[in-house]
């Protein structure tokens, strides 16, 4: 009999199920019946031209996956296979195992080799969605290694949960609908694409679940190789192997309540941030691509507080041309529309996010190097071409953009980001183009400097958004890749909560808003206390919305400023998490459960 074993992982994607475990390994695949290439997939007379043609191959496949996943009315979800289809034949990918082949490398080897040496550059990235994108280049260069081998992919025939590594996210989509209940992954982040289908199916999804594999090996040699069934908890990161009849019931308490919970979100969706007595908190999304745009609405964002754009610049030979750029700014202008702001944030590259066209020598320590506003220093037309195109882009979709700059530590570099901002606006209009009428020009403050410098920066620029992820690793110097040093990386921590106070401080002297675009913001205990603070607009990752607005709503402003006095002069992160969990179990027990307030 296989004993119960709990395991802690972290939520990403909440929901509860109770299935069989079906683990996805690379390489789990069937050969083709004839032992070569499957039906219907082109042959090459040269191991060159045979990775070219399963390039072209692999990216009919993606494409006709995006259209079946379209076909569901999941249209952000088919941009992830879209956006994989072009990868599949990018001269990046495609060249470099070409070259490998013709210096003797078999076909599969070389496509898994080059898809290696391009996704261990993005899983390197100090950005947890540029990071995740990791993913989608093994995911390509295993569909095409697959089709070198002739082989075809290995599903669940019967409903499970997956459990793996880290699982790719054509896998995800290939599995039959209704098979999935859903995902449990070793390593993973909650940005993965993986993760963000399993959102869209409304399945859990758990990340970071150390000694899975190894636990379900041995639960299934335990079960003498049959089924072993888990229980998953999305939102707590809960795994349980092999649940017992209290366990199971357990589990299902707690789907009965987070039904109860979704049901509330849902109906509070259309209804802007705010506190129970109406102190008003805007709520935004944070988003990485254009394609992003629909969650974000669709989860009742009212605007973007951060739109990464080094999507744009990764993953190329050269930088993006002015037309390119405005082409995306534009579509997300446009969708949100002159009511809804959107914030830029201009390029965050540099140091640690490797771009060979920059030509920037090695640092020893990137995260404190020459990144993102630092960059225009020394080349500053980066930039201004980006300037131009968002200059742009806002005349074509009739909106007034907003722009912040990254890393900005001195008074000097909100000078360079005014010069470059106004020479690009002068180009703009002196070639006789769109351009918008004004642009709404802040910074990202996650250098401890700038939070220091808060008064004077406030003086210059039209509004601060805090990244506390950066701003965490810098105050408390813990690096966040760095495991081991987990409890130093919670942003509640009351040394930066200081900071953030601060910053408010600053701010409200020169009466411009405060946002929060870390990962705290839609963290819904950190949402409670930053506003606590006098944050005035929360941007966070679109599924972390509803769980935000609700966890508000319960809560009036006075407690919050209660709380946030308290956090201030708490120990450490865990008694500021203590405390915000009491208004919390508030908000989750609802209003017809939980009483007046105190």
């Amino acid at each position: 009999m296989t004993a119960t074993l709990r395991l802690a992982g972290v939520g990403a994607a909440p929901g509860i199920a109770i299935a069989p475990a079906w683990r996805y390994e690379e390489g789990g695949s069937a050969a083709a019946a004839d032992g070569v290439a499957a039906a219907g997939r082109p042959a090459a007379p040269d191991p060159a031209g045979s990775v070219r043609a399963a390039a072209e191959t692999a990216a009919r496949e993606l494409e006709a996956l995006a259209d079946r996943v379209r076909a569901t009315g999941r249209d952000e979800e088919a941009g992830i296979f879209d956006g994989q289809a072009l990868l599949a034949i990018s001269p990046t990918l495609v060249d470099d195992a070409v070259e490998r082949v013709e210096m003797g490398a078999p076909p599969p080897d070389a496509v898994a080799a080059a898809a290696d040496a391009a996704a261990e550059v993005l899983a390197a990235l100090d950005d947890e969605l540029l990071a995740a994108r990791a993913a989608d280049v093994r995911d390509v260069g295993a569909r095409i290694a697959r089709i070198l081998r002739g082989e075809e992919l290995r599903l669940p025939a019967a409903s499970a949960i997956a459990v793996a590594d880290d699982l790719p996210p054509s896998v995800t989509a290939e599995i039959p609908a209704g098979l999935l209940r859903g995902i449990v992954l070793q390593g993973g982040s909650r940005t993965a694409h993986a993760v963000i289908l399993a959102r869209s199916l409304g399945i859990p999804a758990i990340v970071g679940t150390s000694g899975i594999l190894a636990a379900l090996d041995a639960a299934g040699r335990a079960a003498g190789g049959g089924d072993v069934d888990l229980a998953v908890d999305g939102d707590t990161g809960e795994v349980v192997l092999a649940p017992d009849a209290a366990e199971r019931a357990a589990f299902a308490a707690r789907d009965a309540a987070l039904a109860r919970r979704r049901a509330r979100a849902a109906a509070a969706r259309g209804r802007p941030g705010a506190t129970a007595d109406g102190q008003r908190v805007l709520l935004v999304a944070n988003i990485g691509t254009p394609d992003d745009a629909p969650r974000a609405l669709e989860a009742g964002a009212e605007g973007v507080g951060l739109f990464r754009t080094e999507f744009l610049f990764m993953q190329r030979q050269a930088p993006p041309t002015e037309d390119e750029q405005v082409a995306a700014y534009r579509r997300v202008f446009e969708a949100f529309g002159p009511e809804r702001p959107v914030v830029v944030r201009l390029a965050d590259i540099g140091g640690d996010k490797g771009i060979p066209y920059l030509r920037l020598p090695a640092e020893a320590n990137p995260f404190l190097g020459v990144r993102a506003i630092r960059l225009a220093y020394g080349d500053p037309e980066l930039l201004r071409t980006q300037l131009r195109a968002i200059w742009r882009a806002g005349g074509l979709a009739g909106v007034v953009p907003h722009v912040m700059a990254p890393m900005v530590a001195t008074l000097d570099d909100v000078a360079l980001l005014e010069s470059l901002r106004d020479d690009a606006r002068a180009a703009v209009v002196a070639a006789g183009q769109p351009c918008a009428d004004a642009m709404v020009t802040g910074i990202m403050v996650e250098v401890p400097a700038a939070a220091f410098l808060a008064p004077e920066l406030a003086r210059r620029v039209a509004f601060f958004s805090i990244g506390t992820n950066d701003l965490t690793q810098y105050v408390m110097a813990a690096d966040r890749g760095n495991a081991t040093l987990g409890h130093l990386q919670d942003a509640l921590h009351p040394a930066v909560l200081r900071a953030v106070a601060g910053v408010v401080a600053g701010a409200d002297a020169a009466g411009i808003p405060v946002a929060v675009c870390g990962e705290l913001a839609g963290d819904p205990a950190g949402a409670l206390v930053l506003v606590g603070l006098g944050v005035d607009e929360l941007s966070a990752d679109a599924g972390s919305l509803d769980e935000v607005r609700v966890a508000l709503a319960a809560v009036s402003g006075e407690e919050l400023a209660e709380l946030a006095r308290g956090a201030l002069a708490a120990p450490d992160a865990a008694a500021v998490r203590a405390a915000a969990g009491v208004l919390l179990a508030r908000a989750a027990a609802g209003p017809e459960e939980a009483g007046p307030a105190a």
